[in-house]
């Protein structure tokens, strides 16, 4: 159930952006688009975390397999959350606002 729930929401951005193409609701798509993306990754999350939960249950005692499948789950949220995070509180404390493309000092850009 959580396999096909996470497979509608990852795919509901792409059907979303086909049906309000061109009707001037490109703000709002990329919005809906972006929370239907997050709620599918959360879902993926969860469906790998009991597919290996089921495989390991079978093959190693329930201990191991509830930490094997914890320490998992902390790599996806490392690998998927972390850096998107450290990059948000990274833009709020730079001061001159989002980092744009690196201009040496005393230039005033490309030519």
């Amino acid at each position: 159930m959580l396999g096909a729930a996470a497979t509608d929401a990852l795919i509901a951005p792409v059907l979303l952006h086909r049906i309000v193409a061109g009707h001037r609701l490109k703000p709002e798509a990329v919005v809906r688009g972006s929370r239907f993306t997050m709620a599918g990754l959360i879902l993926l999350l969860g469906t790998v975390a009991s597919a290996l939960l089921l495989i390991l249950r079978v093959t190693a005692s329930g201990t191991t397999a509830a930490v094997w499948v914890t320490v998992m789950v902390g790599w996806f949220a490392v690998c998927w959350f972390l850096p998107a995070a450290w990059l948000r509180h990274r833009e709020r404390s730079d001061s001159n606002g989002p980092r744009g493309p690196e201009v040496p000092q005393g230039s005033d850009g490309p030519s």
